[in-house]
């Protein structure tokens, strides 16, 4: 469709060069078409901003929480990532409820242990989006990642992991 007026531009620069009287009239014409066009174009953009106003807005379908009860860590692993600074965890969840799962978070607690003298170095949370079925584990895996542990290395690493926000499937 642009097209059409990219013809339309160029015949009406090649008639104002060529005629002079054309060249009179085209200025006040195209720009008074250029101003319809662009009302027209912030006309349509409010309009399709606002609801229609014989529907009432609804809240999208709210995703219920599972308790985190209701989840269980297993086979829980973290290695050296690609940089200093990331961890590849690897595990596996359970699924112990009775709705399938959709979706949790992990918690990740990185801390110093050397000589029986625990220091939390860094924490990290990561969104793993995953469907269990009830009874059921799956694997997972990600990426945890602790800014500035490069400049502080950590000698004996212990590892903590936690389950939140448990979301079930909606289907």
């Amino acid at each position: 469709m642009i097209w059409a007026f990219a013809v339309a531009a160029a015949a009406i620069l090649y008639l104002a060069l060529r005629f002079r009287r054309f060249q009179s009239w085209v200025e006040p014409v195209l720009t008074i078409v250029v101003a319809i066009g662009l009302a027209s174009a912030l006309l349509i953009w409010f309009v399709e901003d606002r609801t229609p106003s014989g529907t009432a807005v609804t809240p999208n379908a709210t995703v219920s929480a599972l308790s985190a009860d209701g989840a269980e860590l297993s086979e829980m692993q973290a290695s050296a990532g690609q940089t200093k600074t990331s961890f590849r965890v690897t595990g596996r969840i359970a699924n112990k409820g009775s709705q399938p799962m959709q979706s949790f978070r992990l918690d990740v607690v990185l801390s110093d242990c050397p000589g029986g003298t625990c220091r939390e170095v860094g924490r990290d949370s990561a969104l793993i989006v995953l469907r269990v079925q009830p009874g059921e584990s799956q694997p997972f895996s990600t990426f945890a990642v602790f800014p500035g542990i490069d400049l502080n290395p950590v000698i004996a690493p212990e590892w903590d992991f936690g389950v939140r926000e448990v979301r079930a499937a909606t289907r």
